[in-house]
């Protein structure tokens, strides 16, 4: 059971988004070029460095998340602050040593989300406490390197910056999403986060703006898929100005997601009955272990 608890601790919800990304990024580049080992191999070394900037998270959010009543691992005693540490560099020592076997170029970057994902949540940067320090290493993590671990070559011409700019401003504009309901425990443990310093519809304004930037992005890129996503998550995030309410904003934050791991779906069918077989055994795990319905669009 320890092991499973272990897996869950990781957050596969929250690693959707990774391998949805890094999919899609990969068909965006390479749009005729078939699946190797090589991304297999950068696949999984990318899944355990995000793994372990989750780990490594909960250690240095336990009060705020304990005030927010999120899934906590810690709170409950499920998992020790000790073992989750061992956790966090058992993964990204493992996720650089896989990503060798890819290339150095991957195993570079998934080194730099590693340092990344250490200087996000510890002392002394704790970017994820910062105005911008959030909102920057989600968008330069998800939107800059991990397409970059995709990339099989350094030629920067300007379809590669294209795809990097996309994905940069819909993460970013997600991440003002989720960081709303978390602005309860943010204030409380003395955090300066936009969500602490901002109103919500300024807030939703602000990624609203991206959105519409990803949409134009979209159509210089000029896929079908992806300007539905941008045009869909616009619409969500009008919506949500007109009514920012919890409830509306959730949704507006997770059906983006949702949508991406279908388009990610589309081209890859397997990714997509991986992601549902998750979904089954998440709620069943989540359920019998802490008596929760997750996951849940609102």
């Amino acid at each position: 059971m320890k092991v499973i608890d272990f897996i869950f601790a990781a957050r596969p919800m929250l690693l959707m988004p990774v391998w949805s990304i890094y999919l899609l990024a990969f068909r965006l580049r390479y749009p005729f070029q078939a699946w190797e080992d090589a991304n297999t191999l950068a696949l999984v070394g990318l899944t355990l460095a995000a793994a372990g900037a989750y780990y490594i998270n909960q250690i240095f959010d336990y009060e705020s998340d304990r005030i927010n009543n999120k899934i906590g691992f810690l709170q409950h005693e499920i998992i020790s602050r000790n073992q989750m540490i061992a956790a966090f560099l058992s993964v990204s020592l493992v996720a650089v040593i896989i990503t060798l076997f890819s290339s150095i170029f991957a195993a570079f970057i998934v080194l730099l989300i590693n340092l990344l994902g250490l200087a996000y949540s510890a002392p002394p940067l704790k970017l994820k406490d910062r105005p911008l320090g959030g909102l920057l290493t989600n968008a330069g993590g998800f939107g800059v390197l991990v397409p970059l671990v995709a990339m099989s070559d350094l030629d920067a011409d300007i379809h590669l910056v294209y795809i990097i700019i996309y994905f940069s401003l819909i993460v970013a504009a997600g991440y003002l999403l989720t960081i709303i309901p978390d602005r309860k425990g943010d204030t409380v443990t003395g955090k300066t986060t936009l969500a602490a310093e901002l109103s919500n519809r300024r807030i939703i304004s602000i990624g609203l703006i991206m959105l519409i930037c990803s949409l134009l992005v979209a159509f210089l890129i000029f896929d079908f898929y992806i300007i539905i996503v941008s045009t869909v998550s616009i619409t969500l995030f009008i919506i949500a100005l007109m009514a920012p309410e919890e409830n509306v904003i959730l949704v507006a934050c997770k059906l983006p997601i949702l949508l991406v791991v279908i388009v990610a779906g589309i081209h890859y069918p397997a990714f997509l009955v991986f992601i549902l077989v998750l979904i089954v055994l998440t709620r069943l795990y989540y359920r019998k272990r802490f008596g929760l319905i997750y996951p849940r669009i609102n």
